[in-house]
């Protein structure tokens, strides 16, 4: 599965993706003021290593968010399990006492997997802390994330059907 994002995908050489060390499936890479991360959010009957996992994966997004800092109005954190998912549970306090303390000026986002398509903001009662859910649909979901302005760093999807290039641009 590793290098799926330069063998199939040429965008890849154009950003600066980084790759966690222990953790290779997991990267990151900053475009337009957002910092996507990627994470394996999984489970395994090894409790131990779930726990290693997550613990990892707080670290991999804190450091690309600390290293970025002054260039992020979002961070975009890309994962497959449901965010407040028992077993996450770790993962979910440690991103919600950052986006309350250090991260409290940027727009979070998760976004996994899902049955249907949907959006929940302010996670937990958390302001800007938002949960995507990206389901398996037709028509396919359109994800924006709108920087800069002087304003907190916005998130916007629509269901999209096949359009042309003119209804792109009165989009």
């Amino acid at each position: 599965m590793m290098g799926l994002d330069i063998k199939y995908w040429n965008a890849a050489v154009d950003y600066d993706v980084k790759r966690q060390v222990d953790r290779t499936e997991n990267f990151a890479f900053l475009y337009k003021k957002v910092m996507f991360v990627g994470l394996h959010m999984v489970t395994n009957s090894d409790a131990n290593e779930t726990m290693a996992r997550l613990e990892d994966n707080i670290e991999w997004v804190a450091s690309n968010v600390d290293k970025y800092w002054k260039n992020i109005d979002a961070i975009f954190v890309m994962g497959y399990s449901r965010l407040l998912a028992k077993e996450n549970a770790p993962f979910y306090d440690a991103m919600v006492t950052k986006k309350q303390t250090e991260w409290n000026d940027k727009l979070l986002v998760y976004a996994r997997r899902a049955s249907d398509s949907g959006m929940t903001r302010n996670v937990g009662g958390v302001e800007n802390f938002v949960e995507l859910k990206v389901g398996n649909e037709w028509p396919i979901m359109d994800v924006r994330v709108r920087t800069g302005g002087g304003w907190m760093a916005k998130l916007d999807y629509r269901d999209v059907m096949e359009l042309n290039d003119d209804d792109e641009e009165a989009a």
